[in-house]
């Protein structure tokens, strides 16, 4: 269980909506109209109706737009040349700490494109500069292996995707300001095997110049020498013979080296051009957000004089404060009201689950409509109780403090359910959630928005795990005592992560989702939350179904004496 793009299976990685886009506008650059307009056809989607589609686009999509417009090799390699493109590949590059071409091969399947979500992309061998590379159109551990594939519609297509991927491997060593790999292809899923295999070398510098330049100079050397001899001292010394061959030699040596050098400046050249225009998207990215927060500041500033104004004209019997509160004492109101708003919201939960047995209770609730409009003011009540969580959640963080004290125990079996409840609106309907409490009544001292915005996360996570291998997922919820303080534990029975990933899923880029947007925050901020606490984060997805995340947090002395 984890994000999005952890588990075996699971939508991770670039979505093939973006092989779709880019192949549009490589027949867009390229003037080819016609076509242009038959994959769109193929598509099925109207004009401009991809930019607004979901990442993940149905599997044999891409097979007919290929075969639509009659791609050739050199077309779907130059896809994939501008599918692995500097400014094409983003944020992901850096925030994958990759340096190297060998480590951008290892991480494949976070970086490289697919052409559906149930594809893999694997590391056979890895060496210091040359890689086996491995496609599967499905899982590893699927038995259908003897089944037609999807989406390839014909060989042409199959064979285009295919071509694609050499263009994305080949185009690897350039974001690094290398020349192109070199990219064999041992086997192929157009020609009936159960993946296509790839050889992959690529080299610091260039030399293929000066090795053609050599063994053009030494021909030539050869020739003048053999004409000296054949002509004779008196027409053409052998002195003369050797001195244009050793001449003609050192020329050809550095037009080759010449020829070496310039290739290795354009793939720089590309290369930084790439980083620019990068780093021109993330310009505009920090601009808007510095926009935003100048906007925010200029309110806050004019709150604050407005405060200032109103408590001036106060008159002397109003209960003015001597002082304004300080950070501690606005976050821990705050944090009263997010408590006591999630104790409401759980009240409106048990009201939801009882309100079949109100006809039976209470004789009025069997009139005409009054069910329905009693749940109308409920559900409107309820959405008013979640914007007042979200606004006490904001005052606490705007507050927060670095460090946790001064604080009251915060008791955490009454913060899991309030977190249960919190989450419940953003989970499926059908999700079943199993909580078990080792005790009454487990106190610690905390940030308890943080830690109950962890537990969201985390529940978020484990559903979404669980999505694709049941209509009804179902999450276990623990809290215990443990040697070491407390443990919250959150387990799914999804499609689990793979071991050799468990050391990615922290990385703040790993995945399709972007961290803090839309779907949480994320793994990674929810590391940073519990470390703050001094606490630990586990994950367990060895010899079990599913994923087990574990949050251990310390237990303070005297709350727990």
């Amino acid at each position: 269980m984890a994000e999005r793009g952890m588990s075996r299976g699971s939508e991770s990685g670039p979505g093939n909506k973006r092989i779709a886009t880019t192949f549009l506008e490589m027949l867009a650059v390229r003037g080819q109209a016609a076509a242009r307009e038959r994959v769109m056809r193929a598509l099925g989607l109207p004009e401009g109706g991809l930019a607004d589609a979901k990442a993940w686009l149905p599997d044999d999509v891409l097979g007919r737009m290929f075969v639509a417009a009659d791609t050739d090799p050199s077309l779907a390699r130059s896809v994939g040349h501008r599918l692995m493109a500097p400014e094409a590949t983003g944020l992901p590059l850096y925030g994958l700490g990759l340096a190297t071409p060998e480590k951008a091969y290892r991480r494949v399947q976070a970086l490289f494109p697919r052409e559906s979500a149930a594809a893999r992309w694997g590391v056979a061998e890895m060496g210091n500069d040359s890689a086996r590379i491995e496609y599967h159109d499905r899982p590893l551990d699927d038995a259908r292996a003897g089944e037609d594939r999807p989406g390839i519609g014909n060989g042409r297509g199959e064979a285009s995707l295919c071509a694609m991927r050499v263009g994305m491997l080949e185009a690897v060593p350039g974001l690094f300001g290398l020349l192109p790999a070199r990219v064999t292809e041992s086997s192929c899923l157009s020609e009936g095997a159960d993946a296509c295999r790839y050889e992959i070398q690529w080299q610091r510098n260039s030399t293929t110049g000066i090795g053609v330049g050599s063994a053009l100079g030494l021909v030539l050397a050869i020739g003048f020498v053999a004409a000296a001899f054949a002509l004779g001292p008196t027409v053409f010394p052998i002195s003369t013979g050797a001195f244009f061959g050793l001449t003609s030699v050192g020329l050809a040596v550095a037009v080759g080296r010449s020829f070496d050098l310039h290739r290795q400046l354009e793939a720089v050249a590309g290369a930084r051009r790439g980083h620019l225009a990068l780093l021109d998207q993330v310009d505009d990215a920090l601009a808007s957000k510095l926009d935003a927060l100048a906007r925010a500041d200029a309110k806050l500033e004019g709150d604050e004089f407005a405060t200032r104004a109103n408590r001036s004209h106060r008159t002397p019997t109003d209960a003015t404060p001597s002082a304004a509160p300080n950070d501690i004492e606005v976050r821990t109101a705050a944090e009263k009201i997010h408590a006591a708003a999630g104790d409401l919201e759980l009240w409106f939960e048990d009201d939801a689950a009882n309100q079949s047995d109100l006809g039976t209770t209470e004789p009025r609730m069997a009139e005409p409509g009054m069910a329905d409009a009693r749940k109308s003011v409920l559900d409107e009540a309820r959405g008013l109780v979640r914007e007042i969580r979200v606004w006490a959640e904001k005052i606490a963080e705007n507050h927060e403090s670095e460090r946790l004290q001064p604080r009251s125990p915060v008791d955490l079996v009454a913060l899991v359910a309030r977190a249960i409840a919190a989450a419940r609106p953003t989970l499926p309907a059908s999700t079943i959630i199993h909580v078990e409490e080792g005790e009454d009544q487990i106190s610690i001292v905390c940030e308890p928005v943080q830690i109950e915005q962890v537990l969201v996360q985390l529940l978020r996570n484990a559903v979404e795990a669980s999505r694709a291998l049941s209509e009804s997922p179902e999450v276990f919820v623990s809290l215990h005592r443990v040697a070491s303080g407390i443990e919250l534990a959150v387990e799914d029975r999804g499609v689990g992560i793979e071991p050799s990933l468990l050391d990615e899923v922290f990385d703040p880029f790993f995945g399709e989702g972007q961290a803090g947007i839309d779907e949480g925050f994320g793994l990674p901020v929810c590391l940073r939350i519990v470390e703050r606490h001094g606490g630990e984060l586990r994950i367990e997805a060895e010899d079990r179904p599913g994923t087990r995340v574990s949050v251990l947090l310390p237990e303070s002395p005297e709350v727990g004496a």
